[in-house]
């Protein structure tokens, strides 16, 4: 450290730190101290072509994929520069990793000159997912083999993973060890890696000048490079400059010099830019950025042409080309690319427009699972193909056997989907123990299967309900870092700190194991102070890491866009959620696609033909869900589905959903009929309050006599669940409406029932209560009560609410002045509502002696708050001049303004006062205009 130290403080690097200090554009004012050519400016415009060494074409001498070692090859120099050419690949020659590797093994087990960089090269290759499963271990010890051999590089490699953690005994202070060493050799990655791991406060506080001193003495080799015509150099300090903890702001003067790289012809900066220009991260048009695809596609780089494919495909930022889409990602998948063959299996099952052609999809799922680097995800969607259907019949016997492969390839998970699978479709288990299958999957440590497991003991048909099992998987479950089992027992804990501590240690551990969705969840947490202080900064750092791309991301994307969706107040944010859904819907996640249709459905207007186009897509994969909100929409959105309301029911009914049963159960008028639904209902797990009590409702209407015995039953089940959890309000007052159908005693448990979701926030439980105290269905002399929760709900925000108490209002002398008291408080406080009722009061005198004047003040407050029937009001009392000045054409204007507002009525007014002259000049013309928009509106 101390010469590094030295180096940074001496004249030449004092100079450097000046410049660097004031703008890394001026590193093109330095001169270079090698080289004579670079006596020049080298900054990232400069013409390198004068100065740039040439890299020499390896050309191949023979055909390496079929060498053995019963074959000569007594030239190790030319054996590497293949190997070498086969690992990156060329525009000339295949990436082919396995032949790579054979070749590197070969030339690490000879003595010779290079065996240090063949070593290390091998190395490399057992970090590549494309060669086959990634070993970390052997690859450490192949760089500590190089390392000793003085290749500096694979001390900076070994470096890598002891600060990452990806092997036995990591230790971050070897890490600063080895990057030290490297560092003092002039190896610019050891220079700039020991900076990063200074910036990350892992080896605890250093100085930020110091650092910076690294940076600068990183900058100062790169450059020397340059001058001395190693123009890969380019791309390298665009790297440092875009790394916003080396180089805040760095970023413009990045993409100046990755363009010089391009220009250069180094296909790694091609790429760099195209992301950093597609992710938004500096500006540039579409046709920069397919240039630049372009460049590393004919470069050879696998993931260029994947991109390009993938693009074509979508019809992203370019126009849709099959045939061109198909050709890249034939390509790349020919150089190794795995990701390539599975989004042309995506394109075969119809993800992106096209007709479905399930043979074509298997078969290239099939080409992914002979490279030796596939992972197990690609054998479960082989799997899910089977499931389908390849040739028109779901094959699950070798279902399962790829579901099995792919549990054996390290992905336990693949076992609990197909015990999920079977759970929702008992037809299709042929005697297959689902319990078996989540128990083994449990054993390999699937936490998923846990979580499965837990519900099932929790609530199902398939074993008997067992509440100490439920709650052991569920904390088995959350142990082993199954995010959502943490989320649940966090519910459970009623703000008791030492669990919420539990808690928040386990997301911890999970999300630094990786997981997404624990990232986001504790991301929150530090947003929110829920269980841990408030920290902004831990709060972003997770969230960041969470979204970052990789497998799994859609994961994450999702579940912050429903907890944005599900907050309330300011904590919303519709545009953020719908943004983060529309991520999630790209990358292929069917219950993004739910999630994104159903909001979309809910904004109304054109958004929801995209909606149900989005639960179709949904629903097509196999989500109950979807399909059972395509049943909610209208006859007409649904005819571009070519399905009924009752058909897409049936659907999802044999995607497994009790509740969809259920639906069918309560639309049917035919006792038998009805039976029959009940019956496949109680066959399916129904583990939902809100399930429960629809199921009573059904036995309620049901001829049995025994039908009110499995009502209750069901009701006592739906009040058990709700009492195991928090409160649904929702739920509860679903319960208390059932119960009101009971006898005398469950009516009076019923009010509490309801009154129990009113006070947890239920607006429609406050009103219908305040309602029913009102009509004496709850008794006589109930009317303060009725007032009480009326006010409540309209405090709540129900409009309607407001028009009960004005009716209470002008309905008896016993009521009518508490009614008046709560109208008069909340129209103080703001309520529009409010103020348009106890105008009305005033005004007609309902309750309350008239005050035509005082209550025509209060509806002219409504009316310029928006409120259509305030305005219409006032149009009245104008013509009338009722507590206002008799005025044509003041009331024409009130009625011309609750015209513009959309009120259908008061377009027929403004007709007629227009056909009239009432208020206005005679115009014909408007009038039919105005009449026509008025019918318009009132058909819809």
């Amino acid at each position: 450290m101390k010469k590094l130290v030295q180096l940074g403080s001496s004249r030449s690097c004092t100079r450097i730190g000046a410049v660097f200090a004031a703008s890394f554009a001026t590193l093109t004012l330095l001169p270079a101290v090698t080289n004579a050519q670079a006596q020049r400016s080298l900054g990232p415009n400069a013409d390198f072509s004068k100065i740039c060494a040439q890299a020499p074409k390896t050309i191949l001498s023979r055909d390496w994929k079929r060498w053995d070692k019963s074959q000569a090859a007594n030239n190790p120099d030319e054996m590497y520069d293949a190997a070498a050419l086969y690992a990156d690949g060329s525009a000339q020659v295949m990436r082919d990793p396995a032949t790579a590797r054979k070749l590197f093994e070969s030339l690490a087990n000879r003595n010779w000159p290079g065996k240090g960089r063949a070593t290390y090269r091998l190395g490399r290759l057992m970090l590549d997912p494309a060669v086959g499963p990634v070993d970390a271990e052997r690859a450490a010890s192949l760089f500590t083999a190089a390392a000793s051999m003085l290749h500096m590089d694979a001390s900076v490699q070994l470096a890598r993973l002891h600060v990452e953690g990806r092997i036995a005994g990591a230790d971050v202070k070897e890490a600063e060890r080895l990057l030290r060493t490297a560092s003092a050799a002039g190896n610019v990655d050891g220079v700039i890696g020991l900076a990063r791991l200074q910036r990350s406060g892992r080896i605890g506080d250093v100085p930020k000048a110091l650092t910076d001193d690294l940076v600068k003495l990183g900058f100062l080799i790169l450059y020397g490079d340059l001058g001395k015509g190693k123009c890969n150099s380019l791309f390298e300090i665009g790297t440092v400059l875009a790394d916003e903890t080396l180089v805040p702001g760095g970023l413009p003067e990045a993409v100046k010099w990755f363009e010089a790289s391009s220009r250069h012809g180094d296909y790694r900066a091609d790429v760099a830019l195209a992301e950093i220009y597609t992710e938004g991260r500096a500006n540039a048009s579409l046709d920069i950025i397919l240039k630049h695809l372009n460049r590393a596609a004919a470069a050879g780089v696998p993931e260029a042409m994947t991109w390009l494919g993938e693009r074509m495909l979508r019809g992203d930022g370019t126009p849709k080309d099959l045939p061109k889409a198909i050709a890249w990602l034939e390509k790349a998948g020919a150089y190794a690319d795995i990701d390539a063959y599975k989004i042309l299996a995506r394109h075969y099952r119809g993800e992106f427009g096209a007709s479905p052609d399930l043979p074509k999809a298997a078969d290239a799922l099939m080409r992914a699972s002979e490279l030796p680097g596939h992972s197990p995800g690609v054998v479960v969607a082989l799997a899910r193909l089977h499931v389908a259907g390849i040739n028109g019949q779901p094959d699950m016997k070798s279902a399962l056997a790829l579901y099995r492969k792919a549990a054996d390839l390290g992905d336990p998970s693949a076992l609990t989907e197909f015990a999920k699978l079977l759970l929702v479709r008992p037809q299709d288990a042929n005697g297959t123990d689902i319990l078996g299958l989540l128990k083994e999957a449990a054993s390999r440590g699937n936490p998923e299967s846990m979580s499965v497991l837990s519900d099932l003991y929790a609530c199902s048909a398939v074993v008997s309900p067992d509440a100490e099992q439920a709650r052991g998987w569920l904390e088995r479950a959350a142990e082993a870092g199954h995010a959502r089992s943490i989320a649940a027992l966090a519910a459970q804990a009623n703000g008791d700190p030492a669990a919420m501590q539990r808690s928040i240690s386990a997301l911890t551990k999970s999300a630094e194991r990786g997981d997404r969705e624990s990232m986001i969840l504790l991301s929150l947490a530090y947003r929110t102070g829920q269980g841990v202080a408030v920290d902004e900064t831990a709060a972003e750092r997770w969230k960041v890491a969470a979204l970052a791309p990789g497998e799994d991301r859609s994961r994450a994307l999702l579940l912050l866009a429903r907890r944005l969706l599900g907050a309330e107040g300011a904590s919303r944010d519709e545009a953020t959620a719908k943004a983060l859904l529309q991520e999630a819907v790209q990358a292929g996640d069917p219950n993004a696609m739910l999630e994104l249709g159903r909001f979309l459905v809910s904004q109304g207007g054109n958004d929801q033909w995209q909606g149900v186009a989005l639960l179709q897509r949904a629903a097509s994969a196999g989500n109950p869900t979807a399909m059972l909100a395509l049943a909610d929409q209208s006859d007409e959105q649904l005819r571009p589905t070519a399905k009924t309301a009752a058909e897409w029911r049936r659907a999802a009914l044999e995607a497994g959903s009790a509740r969809a049963a259920i639906a069918l159960a309560s639309a049917s008028a035919d006792p038998a009929e009805m039976a029959r639904w009940v019956q496949r209902a109680e066959a399916l797990p129904v583990c939902v309050a809100r399930d429960m009590a629809e199921l009573a409702q059904v036995y309620r209407r049901m001829p049995d006599p025994q039908s009110n015995d499995r009502a209750r039953m069901w009701i006592q089940r739906a009040l058990n669940d709700i009492r195991r959890e928090q409160p649904d309000p929702a739920a509860l007052f679903l319960i208390g409406c059932v119960m009101l159908d009971g006898g005398p005693e469950e009516q009076q448990a019923a009010i509490g029932i309801i009154e129990k979701s009113a006070n947890a926030g239920k607006v429609e439980a406050m009103r219908f209560l305040g309602r029913s105290y009102a009509s004496g269905k709850f008794g006589e002399g109930k009317a303060d009560e009725a007032v009480a929760w009326l006010g409540k709900a309209l405090r709540q925000g129900d409009d309607a609410a407001a028009v009960d108490l004005g009716r209470l209002a002008g309905g008896s002398a016993n009521d009518e002045g508490s009614a008046i008291a709560v109208l008069k408080d909340i129209a103080e406080a703001g309520s529009i509502p409010a103020m348009r009722e106890y105008g009305r009061c005033l005004q007609f005198g309902f309750g309350i002696p008239a005050e035509p004047e005082v209550g025509a003040g209060w509806l002219r407050k409504a009316a310029e708050g928006g409120d259509t029937a305030s305005m219409k009001e006032l149009s009245r009392a104008h013509a009338s001049g009722y507590g206002v000045e008799l005025s044509a054409n003041a009331s024409t204007e009130w009625l011309l303004r609750a015209a513009n507002a959309g009120d259908a009525e008061a377009m027929y007014g403004v007709s007629l006062a227009m056909t009239l002259g009432f208020g206005t000049d005679v115009n014909a013309e408007a009038a039919q205009k105005w009449l026509a928009t008025a019918e318009a509106a009132a058909r819809k």
